[in-house]
């Protein structure tokens, strides 16, 4: 692959296996088109789709891909290694050929596959804030596919590669379903990331990109959802090649899944080390790590998961995150808690779970970063 080719998109995929009963659950698609939509962060003359079977126990295979604009103005084919046809081996992932298609930063692009045969529960991210569609039988060539079923999970896509060099910071949000944006408004790009993309913007980083690695239900240390972030940091942060910072929030599904350490109860020193760990292993690459510190969750069904209750070792974390003084720190928690209660989401950001912020939380997380820390020179 050529140096020039850099990411605009990124997707944190997990596997059918790990999804509890109450979130979305993957699928298998026969005989139908599916379409889905990704935003680019960065534009170009070609790109290149990277379709995921990385969960999967028999190969994937799609026969046919195309990628389109949302007004339909141009639908082209997306053949990998010269053949329609995709076939990717359980386990694996695939990239397609050049795509020439002239795109800009913060377009849409629109990628349909027509899958013939079972393709056996898929690889995929299920709260992904985007709508998609499925329909019966090959319908790539239509602008509107007929008698379509919608969905906002994503199937497949882990990347999308365009043919231009980063000119800017590119960073990647690594975290759980708080930053992968639960409780916003979908297709509204009202996730922290998206509103971080739009702050840099602003302020004349030209060329930055936000590459949104969270994951809902995943923890630091322990899935439960997904790899958990120690283990997919290697594919998800070192494996983007023009990464130059991570943004790294986690640990709140660990503490409030009261998930064991080394066949011992999890402690604040565990998720300390993890964090500090994940850090390191950045700086290793000249990848800058930025921490996050836990946002709160008090009054919330996360609290009844441990009858000692989470604060303690959220707030145990934050301590330690803001004392140490090797890499910043993003206060997230301070961002978008009640002053006079700061266990709880301020009521104007919790989208009603007590969790997770909504539109205006997400708002306050993006603004509460220091846009300094991304200066490349």
């Amino acid at each position: 692959m050529s140096d020039a080719w850099s990411t605009a998109y990124l997707a944190a995929l997990s596997g059918p296996d790990d999804t509890p009963p109450f979130l979305p659950s993957s699928r298998t698609f026969s005989s139908q088109t599916v379409r889905q939509v990704v935003r680019l962060r960065r534009g170009g003359t070609a790109v290149r789709l990277v379709l995921s079977n990385e969960f999967g126990r028999v190969p994937l295979v799609i026969d046919e891909v195309t990628v389109s604009d949302p007004g339909g103005r141009f639908v082209t084919p997306a053949p990998r290694d010269s053949d329609a046809r995709w076939q990717i081996p359980a386990g694996a992932t695939a990239t397609s050929d050049p795509i020439p298609v002239p795109i800009a930063a913060g377009d849409e692009l629109v990628v349909s596959c027509f899958v013939a045969d079972p393709t056996g529960s898929a690889a995929y991210l299920h709260s992904a804030q985007r709508t998609g569609e499925v329909a019966p039988g090959n319908q790539l060539h239509r602008r509107h596919l007929a008698d379509a079923e919608r969905f906002a999970s994503l199937y497949w896509i882990s990347r999308v590669l365009v043919d231009t060099p980063p000119t800017g910071p590119v960073i990647v949000a690594l975290g759980d379903s708080i930053t992968r944006g639960d409780g916003t408004t979908i297709d509204a790009e009202q996730r922290y990331p998206d509103h971080l993309q739009r702050r840099l913007s602003v302020a004349g980083f030209d060329g930055a990109a936000v590459l949104n690695a969270g994951l809902g239900g995943n923890g630091l240390l322990v899935g439960p959802v997904g790899p958990a972030m120690v283990d997919r940091f290697t594919r998800d942060v070192l494996g983007v090649a023009d990464a130059t910072h991570v943004l790294i929030m986690g640990g709140l599904n660990d503490i409030a899944g009261r998930l064991p350490a080394g066949g011992r109860p999890l402690a604040a020193a565990d998720l300390v080390e993890g964090l500090f760990g994940l850090a390191r292993r950045a700086r290793q690459h000249g990848i800058q790590p930025v921490l996050g510190t836990i946002t709160p969750c008090a009054g919330s069904s996360y609290e009844s998961f441990r009858a000692d209750g989470v604060d303690d070792m959220r707030r145990a974390v934050n301590e330690a995150l803001a004392a140490q003084r090797d890499w910043p720190v993003v206060n997230f928690a301070a961002a978008v808690a009640d002053e006079n209660d700061p266990r709880r989401l301020a009521a104007p950001f919790d989208s009603g779970d007590g969790v997770h912020p909504g539109d205006a939380g997400h708002r306050a997380l993006a603004d509460a970063v220091d846009l300094t820390v991304f200066k490349t020179s």
